[in-house]
């Protein structure tokens, strides 16, 4: 990742490590510096931040963000380390950046000597639902508890699953990468954009559930407007850069769009119109 991101990451958890807040403990903070007498690989090491972090469970972990490379351009690391720093659990670089939300991302790929690596995969998928790891990266401090919850449980699948260990973690109940698709989802509904190109391809800008016309009803001041839905659903959506298309955007009135979003799942626009006429 990008040196911008790394700072990015370790200035929300200097932020959430201010807060008065009792889910996650602190223990100790390393500022800026390079490490010595850390773990080999870590030594040497440009060290943007280093957190010692116990969380709701009482279990602890290293946070670290390394400069592992000045040399290259996206060089930047998160590496999980336990509290007795006897070697990496997992080292995160890959980054996504859509729509001004950032994404890490990190596969489970085990490779120890012992033909039994698949189990290992499987162990981790069974508890993860999946064997590639999405995690948000939150743009304000009120979401760093979510993502200090999803390290915690990466560290703890990928532990377990290298040992093979009979005392399972607590399995999802939902898709790791659940947050990420709505966060795109909307973050595509509210491309400027795209929505001026929906406008101008719409016959008119009346409601497609319920025919509301804003400029009808208040004049000038409605004139132009209208909100843009997303209809492809949630779980079609892909991480990797899929493009959404203005036929993928249904022109909607701020209720009826409220609506649409108001359950999990989110209702199809023919569910909505036919609660609109029903009696």
């Amino acid at each position: 990742m990008l040196p911008k991101h790394a700072e990015k990451i370790v200035k929300l958890l200097r932020d959430f490590a201010d807060l008065d807040q009792s889910q996650f403990k602190f223990i100790e903070i390393l500022q800026n510096h390079e490490l010595t007498g850390f773990h080999q690989w870590a030594d040497a090491k440009l060290c943007k931040g280093a957190f010692l972090i116990m969380n709701p469970t009482g279990c602890e972990l290293w946070i670290l963000v390394l400069d592992w490379n000045p040399r290259q351009p996206d060089r930047c690391y998160i590496v999980l380390f336990p509290k007795s720093k006897a070697g990496p659990i997992a080292e995160i670089h890959k980054l996504s950046d859509t729509n001004s939300e950032l994404t890490l991302h990190w596969a489970y790929r085990p490779s120890k000597h012992d033909e039994r690596n698949d189990e290992r995969r499987a162990y981790f998928t069974q508890v993860f639902l999946s064997d590639t790891v999405n995690i948000y990266v939150p743009n304000n401090v009120s979401e760093a508890s979510d993502f200090l919850t999803e390290l915690f449980f990466l560290a703890e699948s990928r532990q377990k699953a290298d040992k093979l260990d009979k005392d399972m973690p607590a399995i999802r109940d939902g898709f790791p990468e659940g947050k990420l698709k709505e966060r795109l989802h909307l973050a595509r509904e509210r491309n400027s954009e795209l929505v001026r190109r929906a406008k101008e391809a719409a016959y008119s800008l009346r409601c497609m559930c319920c025919a509301f016309d804003f400029f009808e009803k208040y004049g000038e001041l409605g004139k132009g407007y209208i909100e843009a839905h997303h209809t492809k659903p949630v779980s079609e959506l892909h991480e990797d850069g899929e493009t959404t298309k203005v036929e993928d955007l249904a022109l909607v009135c701020s209720n009826c769009h409220r609506m649409l979003h108001r359950r999990r799942p989110w209702l199809k626009m023919h569910e909505l119109v036919k609660l609109l006429r029903e009696p």
